[in-house]
């Protein structure tokens, strides 16, 4: 896939200026060839700083190569002239580049993250994933595989996995290339589109995926409504840790669905201790599926009603990880 960043372009020759013809990328070497780059940027800098996007991707004649590939991409920025000088001023920038370039990974090896499905807040009133943080309900930093998820990320390349970030609809990546697709805590809906693809994806193609969801609970969600005092109106979740009944019409074409439960508790697998913290359960799944589930406390506003009936501390068994 492309990777692409943004450059800032800072014009130190007046409040305004233009970029009067597109950046050019001169390689150091032969091997610079193999990049294909394109750029976006503000034709117009105004005031003083513009912007330089940087869409780059390696050619298919270069799929095997292996190294590194260095260049320069430089533009040339014009500004009016000052009071007392006849012509426009002119500075030229540089922008050093330097890319480290492996083979294209089999495709047992890749693997797609899915970002485009992630909510954070604003636009709308997303909750924390753990209900356990209380002091900072908003889900502000959202989840990205360079933030809250680095070590799941740093595990899976120590693993010999290569992953990349999907930031487009299901329907605009070739599942053909890709091992496994990773759908984590995810708030948004999905297109019938979307979910028509991805079975397909699943059944013709044989693409992995793998699924963590988050908690979804109606009373909880109510519970957590208050009132904001900057656009003095009442705040109502959206959703919860992840969007359940999105998922759960996303799965439905393989006889999955998650419940609405909020658990907590430890559990061990293989001798390795773990603590699940505002996870949900699995309700359904196909019949010959692989099911663990593991005592835990129930605390959704439901659960926890008819716990206190019996005792605060019972633990009842719930599905968790299905295969």
């Amino acid at each position: 896939m492309p990777v692409m960043f943004n450059a800032t372009i800072l014009n130190g020759m007046g409040v305004i200026g233009y970029i009067e013809s597109a950046p050019t990328w001169h390689p150091a070497e032969e091997e610079g060839n193999l990049l294909s780059i394109h750029f976006t940027y503000s034709e117009v800098i105004w005031p003083w700083t513009g912007y330089l996007a940087l869409h780059m991707q390696i050619k298919e004649e270069g799929a095997q190569f292996s190294g590194e590939i260095e260049g320069n991409v430089t533009l040339r920025v014009f500004s009016p002239p000052s009071p007392g000088e006849k012509g426009p001023r002119s500075s030229t920038c540089v922008l050093q580049l330097k890319l480290k370039v492996v083979p294209t990974p089999p495709r047992q090896k890749r693997v797609l993250w899915d970002q485009f499905h992630n909510i954070k807040y604003p636009p709308g009133y997303i909750p924390r994933d753990s209900l356990d943080v209380r002091n900072d309900i908003l889900d502000w930093h959202g989840d990205h595989l360079h933030t809250n998820f680095h070590i799941m990320f740093n595990m899976l390349r120590d693993a010999g996995y290569y992953v990349e970030t999907l930031g487009s609809p299901f329907t605009c990546f070739d599942a053909r290339q890709y091992g496994t697709l990773l759908l984590v805590d995810l708030e948004d809906e999905y297109f019938q589109e979307e979910i028509e693809k991805l079975r397909d994806d699943v059944i013709s193609t044989g693409l992995g995926l793998a699924v963590f969801a988050e908690w979804y609970n109606m009373d909880t969600m109510v519970k957590m409504r208050f009132f904001d005092d900057n656009t003095r109106s009442w705040w109502t979740p959206v959703t919860g840790g992840a969007n359940i009944p999105a998922l759960n019409d996303l799965l439905a074409p393989f006889g999955i669905a998650f419940g609405d439960k909020i658990l907590n508790g430890d559990f061990s697998i293989d001798g390795e201790q773990s603590r699940y913290a505002s996870g949900t359960d699995i309700v359904r799944f196909p019949r010959g599926g692989y099911t663990h589930g593991f005592p835990f406390l129930d605390s959704s506003e439901s659960g926890a009603t008819q716990n206190v009936l019996t005792s605060g501390t019972t633990k009842v068994k719930f599905m968790i990880f299905t295969l």
